[in-house]
């Protein structure tokens, strides 16, 4: 069984790996819509071959998205072809079966015209019997457990969402801030406008109110943008880290573990950043905007408030990027879900043929008995001999056998797709190194991803431009060379 397992692991690792590997081959497909022709390639699995599929670069062409999802029916039953292919009956159950076969129709030979005979036969398909049942009870169990560990993923991953959405509303205030600084900023440049047209300058604290209104209000903003910004971090890793320790293995959580006071430290040194973060949110504007402004008390005004919507617009990014990589790893954690339930569906799946193999056994052991006690078993050893009448009694054990080898080979299966789920939901315990992406983990790096996202559409940009512009200039060169010589 540690055999299986070890296969279960790698194939779950290998379909997870392909999953995400034909994901990205599907959008670059669909993302290249102006070449002419490219080909997907399928990959290899398990010594089935697959054949390459031609396929036109329109963006509406369903075939990459259609070949994915094929592919992916095709891994949920990768397992149970293994099983199938490689797991056969263990050589207790196989003795066990065929002791029970040859001992009922040992009676009529060893121990003709005995009550043996009527105590073989029967007791041989009440043992085949209960070896059926046994099968049915140990793949229901792994069912249950594949269940149950399929619903605590979906609600992990339902926990992260919570986590999410909270983020989510704390970082609704941010853009509202970035307004409302650059809008201080517009008036700033208008308020010496303002205090010239109404003649104020003669009521000096009037003006100096009026010029200080909108920098005061700017830089609120951005300490209010500051503080969403922690606040979202916060939710945000949260949602990333929510079943870390939960589904991690056991020699793997103390490398997380925090003493109690390691845990009062981490605390204060939360808090201690998050004070001095809100003291750079609100002190570099008037630093910077009484010391480069000169004398004008107008012209510091509006670099201060030009300043704070500057860094209510940072904060604002950095809220966004935190929020891309928490949305990341929350789908992560979903998708880890639904492939453990998955999985576990599977194993239900399989084991929806257990009570009907229970119930097959059971009834042949009910014929068993009724058969050796029927008269016309003497009939039948009278006109056909001892053979007959071995073959009369052994005919319902050998069937019971034969469905408790079918409930083993069910009960295999169920427990393969038990192991499975529980490695998917081992995909929910990794560990991300940072929040700002610059660690080694599996979650969008926001940067990155704008990086490559500029490179494809300028790549595809070009292609266009080749193919409208560049290749009929070229023909059309080609062709007025032709006719001038």
């Amino acid at each position: 069984m540690k055999k299986v397992r070890v296969r279960v692991r790698k194939s779950v690792r290998e379909a997870n790996s392909r999953v995400h590997r034909q994901q990205k081959e599907a959008f670059t497909s669909s993302s290249s819509s102006s070449s002419s022709s490219s080909s997907y390639q399928q990959p290899r699995i398990d010594e089935q071959k697959i054949t390459t599929t031609t396929t036109t670069n329109d963006p509406d062409d369903p075939t990459p998205i259609a070949t994915t999802l094929k592919t992916l029916e095709r891994d949920m039953s990768l397992l149970d072809n293994l099983v199938a292919s490689k797991i056969t009956l263990s050589r207790t159950e196989f003795s066990l079966l065929f002791g029970a076969i040859i001992t009922s129709g040992m009676g009529p030979i060893a121990f003709p015209g005995t009550s043996v005979t009527e105590l073989l036969a029967p007791a041989a398909a009440a043992f085949t019997a209960s070896i059926t049942i046994g099968s049915e009870y140990l793949g229901r169990v792994a069912v249950a457990d594949g269940k149950e560990i399929a619903a605590n993923t979906i609600q992990c991953a339902a926990e992260a969402e919570a986590l999410l959405a909270n983020a989510e509303r704390v970082k609704a205030i941010t853009p509202l801030c970035v307004g409302v600084g650059a809008t201080c900023a517009s008036f700033a440049l208008l308020t010496p406008t303002i205090v010239e047209a109404f003649r104020l300058a003669g009521s000096v604290q009037l003006m100096t109110e009026l010029y200080l209104l909108c920098p005061l209000v700017s830089v609120l903003a951005a300490a209010v943008a500051n503080l969403a910004l922690e606040e979202t971090r916060e939710f945000a890793g949260r949602a990333i880290n929510v079943g870390v320790r939960r589904f991690a293995k056991s020699g793997s959580v103390g490398k997380t573990w925090m003493s109690t006071s390691e845990q009062i430290q981490k605390g204060s040194k939360l808090k201690t950043t998050r004070w001095w973060s809100f003291a750079f949110s609100v002190l570099p504007a008037p630093i910077i905007g009484s010391v480069v402004g000169g004398p004008n008390l107008s012209t510091k005004c509006i670099i201060v408030a030009a300043l704070a919507a500057a860094q209510s617009a940072y904060f604002l990014a950095l809220a966004e990027s935190v929020v891309a990589r928490a949305t990341d790893a929350v789908a992560l954690k979903a998708r880890s879900a639904a492939v453990c339930d998955t999985y576990a569906n599977q194993g239900a799946r399989n084991s929806a043929i257990l009570p009907f193999t229970s119930a097959l056994s059971a009834f042949c052991a009910a014929a068993t008995a009724a058969t050796v006690e029927l008269p016309f078993i003497d009939t039948v050893s009278t006109l056909y001999g001892t053979l007959g009448e071995v073959a009369v009694v052994s005919t319902f054990p050998i069937l019971s056998s034969a469905f408790a080898a079918a409930a083993a080979v069910s009960k295999a299966r169920c427990e393969v797709d038990a192991e499975a789920a529980c490695q998917a939901a081992s995909t929910l315990a990794l560990e991300y190194d940072g929040m700002d992406g610059t660690g080694d983990d599996p979650v969008l790096r926001p940067f990155l991803a704008v990086r490559e996202l500029i490179n494809l559409a300028v790549s595809s940009g070009w292609r266009s431009v080749k193919k409208g512009i560049i290749n009929p200039m070229n023909s059309l060169w080609q062709l007025s060379r032709q006719a001038l010589w």
